[in-house]
């Protein structure tokens, strides 16, 4: 395994176990990401993003029927570390789009679109926390 991979996996399992992730970065002592408890947003919520590909998801305005957006909020980014983050839609419900709020970023390193499930790497520079969201439907 290469280093980048060692450290991702090393972190997703930290996450996994407690919801807070330690990873070494190199020379840059320990860095401390932590990943809040999951979110759901449901119909009737207002949306916090444009949704990228989702046309009936607009800031703002209410989340239409059928539409379920999975957040967790992400901060304690250093050095480049990030946390892998698993995203599972509920039963019946699959992955469109992901979308962002404060200075959240990811990393999905497969096609995702139309699965029930998927791991992503949240990226930021330090000090960034936002929430990511998946949009299922």
């Amino acid at each position: 395994m290469t280093k980048p991979r060692i450290l991702a996996a090393l972190t997703a399992a930290a996450v996994l176990a407690g919801g807070t992730g330690t990873a070494l970065a190199q020379g840059e002592g320990d860095t401390t990401i932590t990943v809040g408890p999951r979110t759901v947003l449901t119909a009737g919520d207002t949306a916090p993003f444009d949704a990228p590909g989702v046309r009936a998801i607009r800031r703002g305005q209410p989340i239409p029927s059928g539409y379920r957006l999975i957040g967790r909020q992400v901060s304690g980014y250093s050095g480049g570390i990030g946390a892998a983050i698993r995203f599972t839609c509920p039963d019946g419900k699959r992955l469109k789009t992901f979308g962002l709020t404060g200075h959240a970023g990811f990393l999905a390193e497969r096609a995702y679109v139309d699965h029930r499930s998927t791991v992503i790497v949240s990226i930021a520079r330090t000090g960034d926390s936002g929430t990511i969201y998946a949009v299922c439907r």
